[in-house]
């Protein structure tokens, strides 16, 4: 009885997740890259043409500040002069996935953001995952850290290819939203406009 439940389950979950890790990773195909340490990064240029250096270098100073702040995130660079701004990351719980053990994988990552003169210059790299499995019911989960390139997709022959292929899709998507919502408080403003020009 216990193995029917077990099957049951496994099949439940399997069709209650829709797309497959190779459908989800082909949706994403060509819209990261590589760079010289082999980092997976994505990158976005954001335009602002009437917006100056120093209130761009703000407006993403704030993004910072409202989402760096934690144990895990923590602003590491602020240079005004030379309009740096880096800041590293933890994307907690990104994928949970079961195989022959249950694994719960989280992603850090950088953010580095150059400003100019009507633009700045986001970079999203992802460094590394930090795997928490657990092989059975009762027992207390194994912990362990790994390069996010040494893993599949980006290593083909890497293991665990459905729950790593999972785990890269959904961190992807995590820095694409951390760019979207950078790009917005560099745009409107860390709130909004409306709130952050009424007369108080």
């Amino acid at each position: 009885m216990k193995k029917i439940f077990l099957v049951l389950f496994i099949l439940i979950y399997t069709f209650s997740f829709g797309q497959s890790a190779k459908e989800m990773l082909k949706e994403i195909q060509g819209k990261w890259s590589l760079d010289d340490n082999n980092n997976v990064t994505v990158v976005r240029i954001i335009e602002v043409p009437n917006m100056s250096k120093d209130e761009i270098f703000q407006r993403a100073l704030n993004y910072f500040t409202y989402n760096y702040v934690s144990g895990k995130s923590v602003i590491q660079t602020q240079d005004k002069e030379s309009g740096v701004i880096v800041g590293k990351g933890l994307y907690e719980n990104v994928h949970k996935g079961i195989n022959v053990f249950k694994m719960k994988v989280s992603a850090w990552h950088i953010l580095r953001v150059d400003v100019k003169e009507g633009k700045a210059r986001a970079i999203v790299t992802l460094l590394q995952y930090e795997k928490e499995m657990i092989v059975s019911g009762n027992s207390l989960p194994n912990y362990s850290t790994s390069f996010i390139a040494q893993e599949y997709p980006i290593n083909p022959k890497g293991a665990n290819k459905t729950i790593m292929g999972k785990a890269f899709y959904k961190t992807f998507k995590k820095a694409n939203a951390t760019l979207e919502n950078l790009e917005k408080t560099i745009k409107e403003g860390s709130t909004s406009k409306d709130i952050e020009n009424s007369d108080w």
